[in-house]
């Protein structure tokens, strides 16, 4: 039996290293060139991820091209060095969710022990593929209003909606969330740290991260790389936020009410002149940090949400009154002549 249990065990482990998920990062590409343009083979591309000091490093082929896949999102100084060229690093190299971005460098002639640094890269841009994203950072998810429940979503999933191409789906039925491209709601995908996040029944997310502890939403459109998503319509792609070497937190309250809001002209039509009862009080906390600097983080977050809600018809309801049901009681009468 003993036997029996190991081999089981071991059966699972297999199993488990032969799963994957989707890609929850992204990839970065470039060239290395020299000031004639003419490409630098054989360079040596550092990567160190801002946050976190995560060092990642390649060379270059012989055309001066590198790649690095599979890189966690954020901002990165990327360093090219190579024999006879002064040092070059980009500054603040922005890598975002589901992308694969360029970022080129030219190196001047010089000793390694020269170091040139550009400050300001500006927008990294995906140069290799025809894929139509949009991508919105922590700070955007928190900053900008978003409509609870809108299309059936909540949380940083309706921020889709500012993406072109992106509409409601008008009620209509067939899945939830908006329509991405002309395409129904049920043929949206939705994507969790790479995980499968699809609700079976009515086609659309089966859980939500947290606001505040999203890190980055994308919303992937139209010839999407294979490792980014699938079906026809549009890929949500949520990743959560991690700890950094800084140790970072928020408490925060997200507050509805029924007094905040005007009220509806359905119901003051029925001479309602207050709206229903729907008090939501959204309270959270959040932290981050380093077990160990560079190596190992942790991040948690918790959140409570009472809500509470009233109805009120939408169409008044019309019922015999006690006269009504006296007047209907009485037997009737007929005259003879």
């Amino acid at each position: 039996m003993k036997n029996l249990a190991i081999a089981v065990l071991m059966a699972l482990m297999c199993v488990a290293a032969l799963s994957y998920g989707q890609a929850i990062d992204a990839n970065l590409v470039g060239t290395v060139v020299d000031a004639s343009g003419s490409a630098v083979p054989n360079a040596n591309i550092e990567i160190r991820h801002i946050a976190t000091g995560v060092k990642t490093d390649t060379k270059t082929n012989v055309d001066g091209q590198y790649r690095l896949n599979n890189i966690p999102i954020g901002l990165y100084n990327v360093t090219a060095t190579a024999s006879g060229f002064a040092t070059a690093t980009l500054k603040n190299v922005d890598i975002q969710l589901s992308k694969t971005s360029t970022a080129n460098i030219t190196l001047q002639v010089g000793s390694v022990s020269t170091s040139v640094d550009v400050s300001d890269v500006g927008a990294v841009i995906d140069t290799t593929t025809s894929q139509l994203q949009s991508n919105f950072e922590s700070r955007q998810i928190v900053n900008l209003p978003i409509i609870e429940n809108a299309n059936g979503l909540f949380g940083a999933l309706n921020l889709s909606l500012l993406s072109a191409g992106v509409s409601s789906n008008g009620g209509v039925g067939q899945g939830t969330g908006p329509s991405v491209g002309g395409q129904r709601p049920m043929n949206n995908n939705f994507m969790i740290e790479g995980v499968d996040n699809n609700n079976k029944t009515v086609t659309g997310p089966l859980v939500y991260v947290p606001t505040e502890a999203t890190a980055e939403f994308t919303l992937l459109q139209n010839q999407v790389g294979s490792e980014f998503g699938h079906s026809s319509g549009g890929q949500f792609n949520t990743v959560i936020k991690s700890g950094s070497n800084e140790m970072h937190g928020s408490a925060y309250e997200y507050f509805q009410n029924r007094n905040l809001n005007a009220v509806d002209a359905i119901y003051a039509n029925q001479g309602i002149r207050n709206n229903p009862r729907f008090d939501q009080n959204r309270l959270g906390a959040s932290v981050g940090g380093a077990l160990i600097k560079d190596r190992l983080f942790y991040f948690a977050n918790g959140e409570y949400a009472p809500l509470g809600v009233g109805s009120t018809v939408s169409t008044p309801v019309f019922a015999p009154t006690a006269a009504g049901f006296a007047m209907r009681s009485r037997p009737s009468r007929t005259s003879s002549g």
